[in-house]
């Protein structure tokens, strides 16, 4: 027998993408996620989509005519009045694709199509538990470096739509090339990507153990986090590094919005407090005493399920179903 009304949420990260279901506000009934190299190009993550949302409806006894709707949460600059990606700096060939009407043309269900990190936000807000005020930013760190911000309770996005975006800050002009098409952005060089890159080319000209680890597969980001752990000199400069940049980074949102919190999300976000007091010394020394000495950095509680909980949110709003904040 079938379970009833349901909501779908869909996070579209730059390595990955998942589909989630629930019933109600802040709880994900069931997840599954694909590699997102497999999806080339939109009409591939179209294709795909149908088939894990089919998959996932069969698994749990849902039928496509009960699902209240859609929540895309999407890795790149989106026109959200419009459901349109205008770019995304880590996926190639989605420059002002409607994904929103494709996927109602598609599925038949109604979608909403939001940035990634603007969704984390918003489930952090209502569901996360990490923060307790109504303004606050939300920096997802993994293979990008992505930003949310929550204004007197409700999500921001400036006139164009990309307010908190603090991976594509400029933090050393004419610094490395980043995927948007700036150079020296934070993501260039505090991103899981970034620190994977750094690590990789480095191993080239100086002897660590990360050579050790490579002769056991691919050096990434979490990788070079255990060997700085462990106390590897070039790790710990990179690591090291990365989060300067970050907390210093992170300081000057403080400054400049008056925050009382941050919270960190994403794949990154797996690195706890050993990332958080890191990226913390260097946050203080950005806010150096005055009325924002107090702003507080958190990781979040769910820092990999947030972004589906928000995108499922999205769909009970929609919906009437708001329910309350946790």
């Amino acid at each position: 027998m079938a379970r009833g009304k349901f909501a779908l949420g869909c996070d579209v990260g730059a390595t990955k993408v998942s589909v989630s279901v629930g019933v109600e506000p802040g709880v994900i009934l069931d997840r599954i996620t694909d590699r997102t190299y497999r999806m080339r190009n939109p009409k591939d993550l179209v294709s795909e989509l149908r088939r894990m949302i089919a998959d996932i409806t069969e698994k749990n006894n849902l039928d496509i005519s009960d699902c209240m709707g859609l929540g895309v949460a999407f890795a790149g600059f989106t026109d959200s009045r419009n459901g349109v990606i205008v770019a995304s700096p880590n996926l190639e060939g989605w420059d002002n694709t409607p994904l929103k009407q494709i996927l109602q043309d598609t599925l038949g269900v109604a979608v909403r199509v939001e940035n990634d990190a603007n969704v984390g936000a918003y489930g952090e807000y209502r569901h996360g538990g990490s923060v307790a005020g109504t303004d606050f930013l939300y920096v997802t760190l993994s293979t990008g470096i992505g930003g949310g911000l929550i204004i007197g309770g409700v999500p921001y996005e400036g006139d164009n739509g990309v307010a908190g975006e603090i991976g594509h800050t400029v933090v050393i002009p004419d610094g490395p090339k980043c995927g948007c098409g700036k150079q020296g952005c934070l993501e260039a060089v505090a991103s899981g990507l970034a620190i994977e890159r750094i690590a990789n080319e480095r191993m080239k000209r100086e002897r660590t153990s990360l050579n050790d680890r490579a002769a056991e597969g691919k050096i990434d980001a979490r990788t070079v986090f255990e060997e700085a752990r462990n106390g590897d000199p070039l790790s710990s400069e990179i690591v090291d590094t990365a989060c300067r940049y970050l907390g210093l980074s992170i300081a000057n949102a403080v400054m400049l919005l008056s925050l009382s919190s941050v919270v960190i999300g994403g794949g990154m976000a797996r690195e706890g407090e050993y990332l958080r007091r890191k990226v913390e010394h260097y946050m203080r020394k950005g806010i150096a005493g005055g009325p924002n000495e107090n702003a507080k950095l958190h990781i979040s509680k769910k820092p990999l399920e947030v972004v589906d909980i928000g995108a499922l949110q999205l769909v009970f709003d929609s919906s009437g179903g708001k329910g309350g904040k946790d």
